[in-house]
């Protein structure tokens, strides 16, 4: 059997490593608190709480979680710390707050008289402390999230390339970003 017939057998096994990497229990947990944040993000945007439509909210959900499960890794065990939770229910307020005023920023840009004379591209590297695989995605969504910033590459060393608009977009990056993220994954 040649290396490559052993990449598609691992490939093709689908979930079974991520649970045999991870634990049943892990698996499970991450299920259940997916489906449950889908369900409740589900009951706030229809607005609708008869019986007929909750039934079918929670069939909806229960799909998509079990149809997703390949895409979304079982990192569950990094949210078990109440200091994770925290930090991570403090960090996307924060995000929020980022985004609305690169939004702004951006904003200010676009409509400035001498546009061009503003934007100046770059891409900037770094290397990052973060090590999960779930801690460099939030890293690489957090920076793409914020206009004026996306994140070109990234690998599972660290290594991070950012594509910035302009010289005040450029020196944010990674900034508090990275330091709050490291935070949330206990990776100090």
């Amino acid at each position: 059997m040649s290396q490559s017939d052993t990449t598609v057998r691992v490939i093709s096994r689908g979930t079974s490593s991520a649970v045999a990497e991870t634990g049943f229990w892990d698996t499970v947990l991450s299920y259940i608190l997916r489906f449950v944040l889908l369900f409740v993000l589900w009951m706030v945007l229809s607005g609708m709480y008869d019986a007929f439509h909750l039934s079918l909210g929670a069939f909806c959900c229960g799909l998509v979680v079990w149809l997703s499960e390949g895409l979304v890794p079982p990192e569950v065990r990094r949210f078990r710390s109440i200091r994770a939770v925290v930090g991570l229910a403090l960090y996307i307020p924060w995000l929020v707050w980022e985004i609305a005023k690169a939004n702004f920023h951006m904003l200010r840009i676009v409509f400035h008289p001498r546009m061009y004379d503003l934007i100046n591209p770059r891409v900037i590297h770094f290397k990052t402390g973060l090590r999960s695989n779930l801690g460099l995605t939030f890293l690489a969504n957090s920076i793409t999230m914020t206009p004026g910033t996306i994140t070109v590459s990234i690998d599972r060393r660290g290594y991070v390339s950012v594509h910035a608009i302009d010289d005040q977009s450029a020196e944010g990056v990674p900034g508090d970003m990275e330091k709050k993220l490291r935070a949330v994954f206990e990776e100090d």
